[in-house]
């Protein structure tokens, strides 16, 4: 598992054990309020935080596992059940999801058993219907959009229920959901700093970049973006996935399939699917796919037993057990061997050049010297060094500009508190600035600076100088100093 927290949300996640507050993105919007405090009850209990959400995706990886189980088998049958569960726990997504300070695995679980809840509810089995509300309201503690995503699926499942039963379990879901929201306002100041932390995000990330706004090179961004996402998730199960979908079409044997069960998984995998394809969709992380990824694993298991019945009519042998063998074990090897992000290598990899960056950093003295980390990244972020090197200033350059004009506010922060402001103002005390930059940057800065140092393998480096180099670098950047 990672040693260190993966990726600038886990550091954001971190950061709110100690003070939990949505404005200031401790954790970032909209507050996964119910994965924070349960890291808060394990970080009683494990010293390193880290280790506590670490902790929180092993145990529902494995519960996504066993459900994947209970709904290949009910869907459809026992061995397809086993076959969509062993994909499941070597899919490189999942598996390394499972190893990570991140919340995507949670979805994962919560969209599964949803799903199962539905789809019992759907074969009559109405006392499920306040188990599947219960657990709707309290995935959207974890991940608010899920609920969000699943909504549709839930109303299909409960068409031929008492209208009674219906306003009754939407009611179990309103209030559960109330009594992890109220909480989150409450620890964030209230709504109005929610809503602002929330509509701050979508104005500087989210909403800049829908297809509506942008068009055909975004949509071909998306659609791209969630293929890989989903090789990623099957990883070699995406071949007799592909064959088999092409066999259906060239027999014109589409239409042949079972109607209820194709409806519910679209209605389960298609919400989430439009939304990443046409609103937004991060290229770097590819756990957003997890929360559609059980249909795939499912439909993975199902066509490899067709691929294998057309075959076994030329071949007159039974390959079924000997080819799920072999993809489960080139999954495997795929995880341990490959240099993709979601892999074992990924993990170790990021573990170390963040090693990297942090010693790097350690080199200049808090007391005269200001960390910038010129860009948003996503794992080598300000965070990280906000809550592993606690002693430093560190400021974030986000120098982006809204459509109204409105250039958005500096996140910066010393003790694991964050503040917000507008531009940069420098304590007097710091005579040195100190940049983590990408190598093209720091390349194109020329010989204005003092040190210039690679950090691993990472692309990355550090260059120091004056007060003044910060201005050069960052020109119209938001900068001033104080005197001292």
């Amino acid at each position: 598992m990672s040693r260190l927290l993966y990726s600038m949300d886990s550091a954001n996640f971190a950061l709110a054990l100690g003070d939990y507050d949505v404005s200031i993105h401790h954790p970032h919007p909209p507050g996964y309020f119910l994965y924070v405090m349960l890291g808060r009850l394990l970080h009683l209990f494990l010293e390193d935080v880290n280790l506590a959400f670490v902790s929180i995706s092993i145990v529902f990886s494995g519960l996504t596992v066993a459900t994947l189980y209970l709904l290949g088998k009910e869907l459809f049958d026992r061995k397809t059940g086993i076959l969509a569960a062993a994909i499941g726990i070597t899919s490189p997504v999942l598996w390394f999801h499972g190893e990570v300070a991140l919340t995507y695995v949670t979805e994962a679980f919560f969209s599964s058993f949803i799903a199962l809840s539905c789809w019992r509810v759907t074969k009559g089995r109405t006392s499920r219907l306040w188990i599947s509300a219960l657990a709707m309201g309290i995935a959207g503690g974890f991940r608010q959009v899920t609920p969000i995503f699943l909504f549709p699926l839930w109303i299909h499942s409960v068409k031929g229920v008492p209208l009674r039963k219906i306003v009754l379990s939407l009611g179990l879901m309103v209030l559960t959901s109330l009594s992890w929201f109220l909480p989150m306002l409450e620890m964030t100041g209230g709504w109005d700093a929610y809503v602002g932390a929330f509509r701050e995000l979508w104005t500087y990330n989210t909403g800049k970049f829908t297809v509506f706004e942008k068009g055909w090179p975004v949509l071909k961004l998306y659609s791209v973006t969630l293929f890989r996402f989903v090789v990623y998730g099957v990883g070699i199960w995406i071949f007799p996935l592909v064959l088999a979908f092409y066999a259906l079409i060239r027999q014109r044997r589409v239409g042949s399939l079972d109607r209820a069960r194709s409806l519910f998984l679209s209605l389960w995998a298609l919400p989430a699917i439009l939304f990443y394809l046409l609103v937004f969709i991060h290229p770097a992380n590819p756990g957003y796919s997890l929360i559609f990824m059980p249909v795939i694993f499912i439909m993975a298991a199902l066509s490899l037993e067709y691929f294998c019945t057309d075959l076994q009519r030329f071949l007159k042998r039974n390959l079924y057990p000997a080819l799920a063998f072999l993809l489960i074990l080139l999954n495997a090897c795929w995880f341990f061997q490959s240099k993709s992000p979601v892999s074992y290598k990924g993990i170790l990899e990021h573990d170390r050049e963040l090693g990297s960056v942090l010693d790097g950093i350690k080199a200049f003295s808090p007391q005269d010297t200001a960390i910038f980390v010129a860009k948003p990244y996503v794992f080598f972020s300000f965070r990280h060094i906000m809550y592993y090197l606690p002693e430093y200033t560190v400021y974030q350059i986000d120098e982006r500009v809204a459509s109204t004009g409105q250039r958005r506010k500096t996140f910066w922060g010393v003790n694991r508190g964050t503040q917000l402001s507008d531009g940069i103002d420098l304590p007097g005390r710091f005579d040195k600035v100190a940049v983590l930059l990408d190598e093209e940057d720091c390349v194109n800065i020329g010989e204005r600076v003092e040190t210039r140092k690679r950090v691993g393998n990472s692309g990355l480096c550090i260059v120091s100088g004056s007060v003044e180099l910060s201005e050069s670098i960052f020109a119209g950047a938001r900068i001033s100093r104080r005197r001292r």
